[in-house]
């Protein structure tokens, strides 16, 4: 009798520390994925404020959606499976794909976000040495690649323009067009004659007198800034006013 009682007890007491293991094991487990659950919670908060959910919206639902079975796993043990092996090769897939997916479009960003945003002019090498032509008081009017319209996001800097114009009804204007380096010389002629043209249009809309204001057309024979890319061209798209 005191032999199975004394047996029991060891029993139980084996038992008692082999769920003492269990549970520290399990402990171990989940700390042991936690710099990689930090991790792509980071990374989701980072590419979420760039975009992703718009730029690569599939990428970033199959990241979530790795990073919210990661955590459950590596919450709840399971003596019998190996979430380690099962589970973080699918989620470093899902991550790189999606980091892979916000470089590609990242470009392309940019460069939406330089045609959009007005860009702030620099200042001109004639008036940086006191040349003879005199800084102007009028904005110049920037475009998109190919395009003759006013920009909506111009129309702020023209109506600056209509402003100061109105405040100085004895000013005459010449607005130039002008054009990037791309394409053949008659089109680009052509291209920012209309240019021009719109902006001349923009104004007498206003109620700017026509008599004040002439246009000429320079194409891609005077660009602004040099250079053979966007970081160039954005500044060479544009609508010139030069006071007479």
């Amino acid at each position: 009798m005191d032999r199975n009682l004394k047996t029991g007890r060891v029993f139980q007491l084996a038992l008692i520390c082999a769920s003492v293991a269990l549970i520290i094991t399990g402990c171990a487990t989940t700390a042991s994925y936690r710099p990689d659950i930090d991790g792509m919670k980071a990374t989701l908060a980072e590419v979420k404020t760039a975009g992703a959910e718009m730029r690569a919206p599939e990428e970033f639902a199959a990241a979530e959606t790795c990073l919210d079975w990661f955590i459950h796993e590596a919450t709840e043990f399971n003596p019998f499976a190996d979430p380690d092996a099962r589970i973080r090769s699918k989620c470093q897939a899902a991550f790189a794909a999606l980091k892979a997916k916000m470089a590609a479009a990242a470009p392309a960003a940019r460069i939406l976000a330089e045609a959009v945003l007005p860009p702030v002019m620099p200042q001109s090498e004639t008036a940086q040495a006191g040349g003879a032509e005199k800084a102007s008081p009028l904005k110049d009017i920037f475009f998109d690649y190919d395009r003759g319209s006013i920009r909506t996001d111009m129309k702020k800097s023209l109506n600056e323009n209509i402003r100061w114009l109105t405040r100085n009804p004895t000013a005459s204007i010449i607005i130039e067009g002008h054009c990037d380096e791309r394409g053949t010389q008659e089109y680009n002629l052509a291209l920012s004659q209309k240019r021009a043209k719109s902006v001349a249009n923009y104004l007498t809309a206003a109620g700017i007198d026509t008599k004040r204001i002439k246009i000429i057309s320079y194409g891609k024979e005077r660009p602004f800034a040099p250079g053979h890319d966007e970081s160039a061209w954005k500044w060479n798209r544009r609508a010139h006013f030069v006071l007479q």
